[in-house]
């Protein structure tokens, strides 16, 4: 069975193995890359997209493959050791020194969406050596555009102080690896609400169940809502990296707290109006 690997952040497994093997073909480990001209790749449903990849000749004895990054893991897109993948072909025929490893995928559909990695594997003993191109990432446009957004189902939403607020986002699953982030506001200065993976956020609450296989629900709820959590909320994907990059945002949630608890304060006049940037906030205090 193939080995699940798990590229690009590790590009140097078995560092002195691949040094040799390089060594014995004659090519460098500053000059051995695995070079994939296109960051991203646009189609519409039914295209046939190429993607490329071209590794250097000479290089160590062992396959070439595509997979393809998902939530499950890697998926084997292609190998080109004749066996027969459907949808999927070879640009080049094999050939002496053959340097072109570029594949093409043809009636593209909405599942097509997602990164790709060519792979470049060299035998070793236990394990397999790897080093991996920098990916490309389709993207499939037309009438299914809506399903590769992140998206907040609602554009704004109004609670009174005390209430429970829920805040829905859903993230496609084909996606680049990556964590999604709630945030409240936007730039430098904006307000991390909740991280799915780490951190302690009191009064907050995810709603999907993130253990499963291909979840896509990164809802929330925030209890106990305050006159302070007015504002614009956003749910973020990030791409995985070091450090993370924001992929894609939401178009955020916009909050308005109304009214009051029935707490009566004495010193307090009649009626304020307060205005927070981003926000229009009405604070209806008796």
């Amino acid at each position: 069975m193939m080995p699940v690997l798990d590229f690009p952040s590790c590009p140097h497994l078995p560092s002195l193995l691949l040094a040799l093997l390089l060594k014995l073909t004659g090519t460098s480990i500053e000059d051995f890359q695995v070079n994939q001209p296109e960051s991203s790749v646009s189609a519409k449903v039914g295209d046939v997209i190429t993607l490329g990849c071209n590794i250097p000749a000479p290089s160590p004895t062992g396959p070439i493959l595509w997979f393809k990054d998902t939530r499950l893991g890697r998926k084997l897109i292609y190998s080109f050791n004749g066996r027969q993948f459907p949808r999927v072909s070879q640009v080049v025929n094999p050939m002496a020194n053959q340097t072109d490893y570029s594949i093409r995928i043809s009636d593209v559909s909405p599942k097509d969406a997602g990164m790709y990695y060519c792979v470049k594997l060299t035998i070793g003993h236990p394990d397999m050596a790897y080093i991996a191109g920098p990916g490309t990432y389709v993207s499939v446009n037309g009438v299914t555009h809506e399903m590769f957004k992140v998206q907040q189902a609602e554009l704004s939403q109004t609670v009174s102080p005390g209430e429970t607020l829920t805040l829905s986002c859903s993230v496609p699953d084909s996606f680049p690896n990556g964590p999604v982030l709630w945030f409240k506001g936007t730039g430098p200065n904006r307000e991390l609400i909740y991280n799915f993976q780490r951190g302690l956020f009191p009064r907050v609450n995810q709603i999907g169940n993130m253990a499963k296989a291909g979840n896509k629900d990164f809802s929330i709820r925030i209890s106990e809502i305050s006159l302070k959590d007015a504002g614009t909320y956003f749910c973020v994907k990030f791409k995985e990296g070091k450090p993370d990059t924001e992929y894609q945002s939401g178009r955020g949630t916009k909050v308005t707290v109304t009214g009051t608890r029935n707490n009566f304060v004495p010193d307090t006049p009649g009626r304020h109006f307060l205005a927070m940037r981003g926000t229009n906030l009405n604070k209806n205090l008796l």
